[in-house]
């Protein structure tokens, strides 16, 4: 019988803003998380399948996760930017 791993949810926030090729996608709480796409959606579909990979890489190798990151609100030059908040669960190894 197949036992299904327990997930662990996170919530992060990703930031999408154009750039010369497309769109930029970063998520600040993740150090070094920097993704792109030729769309919004596809950046931020890259973002969020790069911050699970991230999560499980951490949970893997016993990294520290970054929790209660408190995000201000800042301006946004022209408005570009846009902020989006995704509910991530990832999977434990057992």
């Amino acid at each position: 019988m197949l036992q299904q791993k327990p997930a662990i949810g996170f919530r992060v926030e990703v930031i999408v803003e154009p750039d010369d090729s497309g769109f930029h996608a970063y998520c600040p709480a993740l150090k070094g998380l920097h993704t792109q796409g030729a769309t919004e959606e596809e950046a931020l579909q890259n973002a969020k399948d790069a911050a699970i990979a991230y999560l499980r890489s951490s949970i893997k190798h016993g990294d520290p996760i970054s929790i209660g990151i408190v995000v201000t609100e800042e301006s946004t030059p022209s408005g570009r930017q846009n902020r989006y908040m995704e509910d991530l669960s990832v999977a434990c190894a057992t």
